[in-house]
């Protein structure tokens, strides 16, 4: 039987004893190679995702987060967007459970610009706790919360291309969050994406955005598409133009970034209120995570609120504020 017929319960099956460590990396290697060739079958999503929260170590209590986060994969090598939409989020009164990794398949992960930035970030979750009752912002490093990944880091690294592991990211937040942005660099996982989503959190709100350029973010080098999903329906793809919100589309060259030192200085100048493309980007990728949460149902209002936080100092502040606490 091809591995495009197996079940759900066969690909947990695998993906149970490849974290029990009972399958040799070579195997292991061909077995992510082989998903890959068949474009990552709804079950193989559906079983990696259920191995790893059996695994996964929670943090209770914070369900009403919001996450937004993407699966990387992209290659663009931008500037971090969903970082900086993280901070101004939480600045702006949103709290914020932001899972992530470092650089993986890119130049500067998340917990890079954290780092860069002087966020501290841990696993105890009194620590975290606090930081999202107090300041509205968690990073949720993923291998603090997933050690069974720890088993295929390695095999990942050699492998140099996007696995199951990055499309499913998203879906493994260690808070179970009921509302999410997620972004995806490929277009076809949208769907798919959204049934386990449905599945697993079948109360939950969610935005799913793929570039057409390709970023897994809302771009301004073109339009995005979008797929929202709310009580347990997934709408019909809609179409995002920036420029129907005011924001002129640019060249990719315009948001591509560096490391994470490089990211992270563009960071502190857009905190600085730099008007830039990446505050655009930024504010309207804000913009719609907003939106999902019913906080500015429409999109300019929300836009301008983003951009207001930043230009009038108030990130610049909370980043202060965070980093002396």
């Amino acid at each position: 039987m091809g591995l495009a017929k197996y079940s759900i319960q066969q690909f947990e099956n695998i993906f149970d004893q490849i974290f029990d460590n009972k399958i040799d990396n070579d195997s292991i290697k061909d077995f992510l190679l082989e998903i890959n060739s068949h474009n990552l079958p709804i079950n193989s999503l559906f079983g990696a995702v259920n191995s790893l929260k059996r695994r996964m170590i929670k943090i209770p209590n914070h369900q009403d987060a919001l996450d937004v986060c993407g699966t990387g994969g992209d290659k663009l090598k931008t500037l971090n967007i969903s970082t900086a939409v993280a901070i101004i989020l939480a600045c702006g009164g949103v709290k914020i459970a932001k899972h992530g990794n470092r650089a993986v398949s890119s130049a500067s992960g998340s917990a890079d610009i954290f780092t860069h930035l002087g966020i501290a970030f841990d696993d105890n979750l009194e620590n975290i706790d606090n930081n999202l009752r107090q300041h509205n912002l968690s990073f949720l490093f993923a291998p603090f919360f997933h050690p069974a990944l720890k088993n295929v880091a390695e095999i990942r690294k050699s492998i140099n291309q996007p696995t199951i592991f990055n499309y499913i990211g998203p879906l493994l937040n260690p808070t179970n969050p009921q509302q999410q942005i997620i972004g995806t660099s490929r277009h076809e996982i949208m769907y798919k994406i959204a049934e386990v989503l449905i599945k697993n959190n079948p109360a939950g709100s969610f935005y799913i955005v793929h570039g057409f350029d390709g970023m897994d973010e809302i771009t301004i080098s073109d339009n995005s598409y979008l797929l929202k999903i709310s009580h347990q329906k997934i709408n019909e793809m809609e179409i995002i133009n920036p420029e129907n919100y005011g924001i002129n589309k640019c060249k990719i060259d315009e948001i591509i970034g560096g490391d994470a030192e490089y990211n992270s200085q563009k960071m502190l100048e857009l905190f600085a209120g730099k008007t830039s493309k990446y505050l655009d980007i930024v504010a309207l990728n804000c913009a719609f995570a907003l939106q999902l949460i019913n906080k500015f149902p429409n999109i300019n209002d929300a836009i301008k609120f983003s951009q207001n936080l930043v230009k009038n100092g108030k990130v610049l502040e909370f980043l202060s504020l965070i980093n002396n606490k």
